[in-house]
């Protein structure tokens, strides 16, 4: 498959006319909401900045999906920060636009800071709905432990513990240290408890107590022992087991991602469907070399600085580079190449074998590597 390289802006103005406009609330509806009880996820906008600000156009058909797939209990809304004063002071300083916060009553106000497309925003609200861990009953019934497994693995990345039944100190050891960890990534991944009946259809091949790490995109899962109930090692064991073999880059996992010490492969596009494609096309090439390098798809409204670290032009996309965070230097995808699977992995293999030289410097090749302490954070970093 190729994609077409053209102005981000262009494609973005484009679909946002053939897209519904946004259909902003008012402070008292959403007050309303949350007086009944009800979570509200909400998406601050700056109209005076125009509805085809390339931001608030990406986010758009995203945030409208989600609204309208949402299920029972589940509210998206926006709010026109510019229209007044008053319907931007129910969420915390937006800061910039466009920000989203989850609103609960007596609740401090929760910033979004994962992918902005709709399955992510809607898994996002269905985890903060449920338990931080989502417990099964003590003695699971075939129907009941397949209804957790189900709820947790539903998600992009999910972690389940198998635990035997929690009668002895070091199975509640166990319990607690997951309990922790659960606790630390609420609002990135699915975490869930599980106590499998003798003969289960649940946890075949495991011994209890064990963590399963499971990653939808990649269709594979890993197994952590859990008996020594070791909170920083298991600590670690998660942070490497959720990378994806093509990641999507955001405020959560920036850090992380730079940690592994490997080249990463940066992929830029305007669009969540385009970013999807990416990691598609190139799943196969990135699976190979994972443990040489690390492959991320970037939105590139919401990390437009990297993008300008990087030397790349926000107006030709997808645009690629790689950075060597060992060598700090950058490698640029050429321009006047055609952007398509063949080329991008032709590409990649000439930067993994160094037949090719370095892009001219940049601001990334300047430091230690790409700022991550401020990462795209004219977005959504606290």
């Amino acid at each position: 498959m190729s994609w077409i390289r053209t102005p981000g802006f262009l494609l973005l103005f484009l679909s946002a006319r053939a897209a519904l406009a946004w259909d902003h609330s008012s402070t008292s509806q959403i007050a309303s909401l949350l007086d009944a009880g009800e979570p509200v996820l909400v998406a601050c906008m700056n109209e005076a900045l125009t509805p085809d600000e390339p931001a608030s156009a990406a986010l758009e058909p995203e945030w409208l999906s989600a609204a309208e797939s949402a299920g029972s209990g589940q509210h998206l809304l926006s709010v026109d920060c510019s229209a007044s004063d008053a319907d931007c002071k129910i969420t915390p300083d937006p800061v910039t636009y466009p920000s989203i916060f989850l609103l609960e009553a007596d609740k401090p106000a929760v910033r979004y800071r994962g992918p902005r497309r709709a399955g992510a925003l809607l898994n996002f609200l269905s985890r903060r709905a449920r338990p931080f861990v989502s417990p099964s009953a003590a003695n699971p019934s075939r129907e009941e432990e397949l209804a957790v497994y189900r709820s947790a693995t539903a998600d992009d990345t999910s972690f389940i513990a198998f635990l035997p039944d929690p009668t002895d100190e070091d199975a509640r050891a166990a319990a607690a240290v997951f309990e922790e960890i659960a606790w630390r990534y609420r609002d990135e991944f699915s975490f869930a408890a599980v106590v499998p009946e003798a003969g289960g259809s649940l946890g075949q091949g495991l011994k209890p107590p064990a963590v399963l790490g499971w990653k939808r995109a990649d269709g594979k899962g890993e197994v952590f022992d859990l008996k020594a109930a070791d909170i920083e090692a298991l600590d670690a064991w998660l942070q490497k087991t959720s990378v994806d073999v093509v990641a999507e880059l955001t405020a959560l996992n920036r850090q992380r991602l730079l940690d592994r010490g490997l080249p990463i492969v940066y992929l830029f596009a305007s669009t969540a469907s385009e970013r999807q494609s990416l990691r598609n096309e190139l799943f196969g090439f990135a699976r190979q070399h994972r443990h040489e390098l690390t492959s991320v798809v970037v939105d590139v409204w919401e990390f437009l600085d990297l993008a300008g670290e990087l030397g790349l032009d926000p107006n030709v996309l997808p645009a690629g580079a790689v950075h060597d965070v060992s060598s700090n230097q950058t490698y640029r995808f050429p321009k006047d190449k055609a952007f398509n699977a063949a080329s991008v992995e032709s590409w990649l293999s000439d930067v993994y074998a160094k037949n090719i030289k370095p892009s001219s410097s940049t601001t990334a090749s300047e430091g230690a590597h790409p700022t991550a302490s401020e990462p795209g954070d004219n977005r959504d970093e606290l």
